[in-house]
């Protein structure tokens, strides 16, 4: 059931460095191309991150997210808000597209037995400039990913959200059924 993967996908930090199967990396790069976009434009760029390339990315990262630098595995998004639907009201849909196509990448991380966390803690320029991504684009968020592994080297208050309860707001917050 495609909930219990939902239910099961955290945002953890505890990663471990061990590089990661080729296939998962590919698997979970397809499920981000399958996701549905505005008139199938298919807005989204992704660039994976892996083995050496990894050290000057590691550079663009605020100094919260220095857990990533664990990682194996750093995908960054990005997409240019006039390759997809422009509507009224500055509903522009390249970034919402782009965040279906994180959401289907994380489902399937989890799926392997990975975590796939988003970030956006880090400067976009260094970003662009490191991997080449052309200053038109937004590089929206980082896909951090990896293996399950050992707090070591956590700050003590994520430590503690590694293990807490999974918060949500409850559906009556969030749900208007027929009117706000």
């Amino acid at each position: 059931m495609i909930l219990s993967a939902i239910e099961q996908r955290r945002a953890r930090r505890a990663l471990s460095p061990e590089p990661l199967d080729e296939q998962a990396v590919q698997e979970i790069l397809i499920a981000g191309t399958l996701a549905p976009s505005c008139y199938n434009n298919q807005p989204w760029h992704l660039v994976p991150v892996q083995g050496e390339a990894l050290l000057p990315l590691h550079e663009a990262l605020a100094e919260g997210n220095s857990w990533a630098k664990k990682a194996p595995l750093i995908i960054a998004l990005a997409a240019r808000a006039c390759d997809d639907c422009r509507l009224d009201e500055g509903r522009d849909y390249a970034h919402f597209d782009l965040g279906l196509c994180a959401m289907n990448m994380m489902i399937q991380a989890t799926h392997v037995g990975l975590i796939a966390h988003p970030i956006a803690g880090f400067n976009p320029k260094k970003v662009r400039t490191v991997l080449g991504i052309p200053k038109e684009y937004d590089v929206v968020t980082l896909l951090v990913v990896g293996k399950p592994g050992s707090p070591e080297g956590l700050e003590p208050w994520q430590m503690k959200s590694e293990t807490a309860i999974r918060e949500r707001k409850d559906l009556a917050q969030v749900v208007h059924y027929n009117k706000w």
